[in-house]
């Protein structure tokens, strides 16, 4: 038997899950700004580094609160109706999982090379960059996708 939310619940648990989504995305996107600008205190790095993995972990424990009633109420027959009507939308969310869960496993690292930052030599500075870089592309693309999914098909 699977257990999911009553409608009502799952709707404010995505509407909390968009409003913590937004707050990843902007710590995920001003880290990413300091780790360009040379020129920033290495405790703001770190601190944005903390606030990004704070909100983004946050954002998916929200995420896997709501997903049972997603796949039961939204995504798949006889209650849902997403699989049948647009299967390119249940790609995109899959793909969603896959990089949400690639972006999960880069952030002790992210966090690490933030607190440590005036250890890192060039070549691993140069990586930190394009890591944060990529991290935030997934983060956007998890937002936009998770969004674009719901306004095709909410609970």
């Amino acid at each position: 038997m699977v257990y999911y939310l009553p409608s009502d619940w799952s709707r404010l648990f995505l509407i909390v899950h968009l409003m913590v989504s937004v707050f990843a995305i902007g710590a995920a996107t001003h880290h990413w700004w300091l780790v360009i600008h040379r020129g920033s205190s290495l405790v703001r790095l770190y601190r944005f580094a903390i606030w990004m993995a704070f909100g983004y972990s946050l954002a998916l424990l929200l995420g896997i609160l709501i997903y049972p009633s997603y796949n039961v109420l939204v995504r798949k027959p006889p209650l849902g109706v997403l699989e049948n009507s647009a299967s390119w939308a249940v790609g995109l969310f899959e793909i969603k999982e896959h990089l949400g869960s690639i972006a999960l496993a880069m952030l002790p690292w992210l966090i690490l090379s933030a607190r440590y930052y005036e250890q890192l030599g060039r070549l691993q500075r140069v990586s930190y960059m394009a890591a944060t870089w990529l991290f935030t592309v997934f983060v956007y693309y998890v937002f936009i996708s998770g969004a674009l999914v719901t306004t095709i098909k909410t609970f």
